[in-house]
């Protein structure tokens, strides 16, 4: 697979053209376009002998997305939606569609926002104006989480995951529809960035990463 012209922008949106910016069409996915690239990623892995990808749960039914959400008062994207329905999460730690990624529960995610907000409450930052730009939130609902989770921020509308980080907030990373990264999820496989052991294990060749070459513009697609 190629991905040609594709700048990653920062504390943007990927686009096909150097310099612009997405148009509300480009950043609206339909529920079905992101099953099926979830699908079809989940079909590659899965013929690549995954272990983690047997461990995805049932998807969730609508009206039990729309009850988690207002649980805890947050309106999720449609990208967000068509994720959790698509299936909700993994079993603990399987790492099922990214290495060093864990796809949690939506109610495991909503409830982490939650309490990674409450955190920076609890010390102090929340009223900190030179820290607002980078403390978590509670509505930085994390689709793939770790150490720097890939977050939907449902203060808006947006159907992008941005990667926080402590320092940086979501500022300084590329954001993405869920179709874009899967895209690069495939580039990934084909370039020989990441691949699947004999024991169906990931392994990831940093020396292959987008970037490694010198444009800067793709170096966290795969974060």
């Amino acid at each position: 697979m190629t991905i040609t012209s594709t700048v990653a922008r920062r504390a943007g949106v990927v686009t096909n053209e150097p310099g612009r910016s997405a148009t509300r069409e480009e950043m609206t996915m339909s529920a079905a376009e992101v099953t099926q690239a979830l699908d079809h990623w989940a079909q590659r892995l899965r013929d690549l002998g995954a272990r983690g990808i047997r461990q995805l749960r049932p998807g969730l039914p609508s009206d039990e997305i729309d009850a988690l959400s207002a649980q805890y008062d947050l309106t999720l994207p449609e990208d967000a939606r068509a994720i959790w329905a698509w299936h909700d999460g993994e079993d603990t730690g399987a790492q099922s569609l990214a290495p060093y990624r864990e796809f949690p529960p939506l109610r495991d995610a909503l409830e982490s926002a939650r309490a990674l907000a409450q955190e920076a409450i609890d010390w102090g930052l929340a009223d900190d104006d030179d820290l607002a730009a980078i403390i978590y939130r509670r509505e930085f609902v994390p689709f793939l989480g770790y150490q720097h989770p890939l977050v939907f921020d449902c203060r808006t509308p947006a159907p992008t995951t941005t990667m926080w980080t402590p320092d940086g907030g979501l500022e300084q990373a590329t954001s993405m529809t869920t179709v874009e990264r899967v895209r690069w999820w495939h580039w990934a496989l084909d370039h020989g960035a990441w691949s699947i052991t004999a024991d169906g294990l990931w392994a990831i060749d940093f020396a292959r990463y987008p970037g490694t070459t010198g444009d800067l513009s793709v170096r966290d697609v795969l974060s």
